[in-house]
């Protein structure tokens, strides 16, 4: 329960609020149409946090309900949790609201309590122009501080994310969180060579052979664009499109690669559990975010946090049929036994 809520204080990744039935079956459509890049980045996604105040102390305590797995009858049950309650602790400054643990975290290893100071003991900062005390809307930012210290540090990421733009709707008893896209700060990673011929072409190429193709102009890379990365192996163009999109049916990140008029469409969508989503869902969907590797955990009663679904199978499936013969001729030859 404290990954899930600790998004309130900044440490974790994605919120949600789902109202549509995100069960439906992902797009994994083959079309005949090239990639072209996606401009819908959604209305944004809006996830609600029960909480409780402690005006007198500064304290909040998170996760009032949330969803309860019970491994004996195989039912999920919105109930009261109190064991999952995580306080944090808030400060108001003027138009500034700093939110973070209630206490620092120490431990005597000092590899652990490096882990602790990054991902834990720091506060983060809002701002808002419209609020009675804690109450009214804030604009999340991407600055924090150490817990107990003052010097403040800023940067293009909000809760571990770029590109994204993030607001607070707080109340007596609950949190509007709402993460939009950021179309001024949308940047797209490298694509990695070696994980696409491994993963999307089923070919085991080792990074010191990839590197000498590089060299040598077997395999080009193009320049990126936004949302848009190109790369050819020999003679064959490959486009992959990559874009977010966050609406009332979680946080989608959408992927397509092309080629010869063939493309491949992954989606991965993310969210948190709501009442609604707790009474009415498949315990399929409900433990989709939990460890499958390990099975004690999965099965084992106590909260579901959020969900996390995808079509990655159906994809690489789809994308090892791209590569023409000749590009699979010419990756064979470099391909571990």
């Amino acid at each position: 329960m404290k990954k899930t809520y600790a998004v309130l204080f900044g440490m974790f990744m994605f919120v949600a609020c789902s109202e549509d039935n995100p069960t439906s079956s992902l797009d994994n459509t083959q079309s005949t149409k090239p990639a072209t890049q996606t401009t819908d980045f959604g209305e944004g996604y809006t996830y609600v946090i029960p909480i409780k105040y402690d005006e007198t102390t500064g304290r909040v305590y998170q996760g009032t309900y949330v969803c309860n797995y019970h491994p004996d009858t195989k039912t999920f049950a919105w109930e009261e949790y109190p064991e999952s309650l995580d306080p944090g602790s808030y400060k108001i400054v003027g138009d500034s609201l700093w939110m973070g643990p209630a206490e620092k975290q120490v431990s005597d290893n000092p590899d652990e309590q490096e882990f602790l100071d990054l991902y834990r003991n720091y506060e983060t900062l809002s701002l808002s122009n419209d609020h009675n005390d804690i109450y009214g809307t804030w604009k999340v930012t991407g600055c924090k501080r150490q817990l107990g210290e003052t010097d403040i540090k800023c940067s293009k990421f909000i809760g571990g994310m770029s590109g994204i733009a993030r607001t607070m709707k707080i109340t007596k008893d609950s949190v509007y969180i709402t993460t939009t896209v950021d179309t001024d700060n949308l940047e797209q990673n490298d694509i990695n060579i070696g994980a696409i011929l491994d993963r999307n072409f089923g070919y085991d190429i080792g990074d010191a052979i990839i590197k000498q193709l590089l060299v040598e102009k077997t395999i080009t890379k193009e320049p990126k664009e936004l949302l848009k990365q190109s790369f050819s192996i020999g003679n064959q163009l490959f486009e992959v499109v990559s874009a977010p999109k966050f609406d009332a049916s979680g946080m989608n990140y959408i992927t397509t690669m092309s080629s010869n008029g063939k493309t491949c469409t992954n989606t991965q969508r993310l969210g948190f559990i709501n009442e609604k989503l707790c009474k009415e869902e498949s315990a399929e969907f409900l433990l989709s975010d939990r460890d499958k590797s390990e099975e004690q955990f999965y099965y084992e009663e106590g909260p579901v946090e959020g969900f996390k679904i995808d079509n990655n199978n159906e994809f690489y499936e789809c994308t090892k049929g791209l590569p023409t013969e000749e590009t699979k001729q010419l990756l064979s030859q470099y391909a571990k036994n």
